[in-house]
């Protein structure tokens, strides 16, 4: 058995590097901790959470990919969220919905890699 500690970071496939690293730090205020000597990859923290922006020209995630980002975001600021990813004309492609005793939003980022916010954590 491997015994893991937390999880490092999250890799997202990205079409354009500097489109992403835009996104994520506009939206999240993810900021940008490393840049790799290989061109195409960087790596970006808010919080807690790193995530790796690995960049492959002409990518587009696939409309029935399943796989997302899920952040937890407190229930008092679900709506300004929710607000905030409508008012940059994010495409939201599921709710606002009520899920387990909270909510849920889903929408894409430029790549169509899809980005969940809810509440409450599992």
């Amino acid at each position: 058995m491997i015994v893991i500690e937390s999880v490092n970071h999250i890799g997202i496939t990205v079409s354009n590097l500097e489109e992403s690293i835009k996104f994520y730090k506009d939206l999240f205020d993810f900021d940008v901790i490393d840049k790799a000597s290989s061109p195409g990859l960087a790596f970006m923290r808010v919080a807690d959470i790193s995530i790796g922006l690995y960049e492959v020209p002409g990518f587009k995630n696939s409309e029935n990919s399943r796989g997302r980002i899920a952040f937890y975001v407190d229930e008092e600021d679900f709506e300004d969220a929710v607000e905030e990813v409508q008012e940059r004309d994010i495409e939201i492609i599921f709710g606002p919905e009520n899920i387990r005793k909270g909510k849920t939003v889903v929408f894409l980022d430029p790549d169509g890699n899809q980005i969940e916010l809810s509440y409450p954590m599992i």
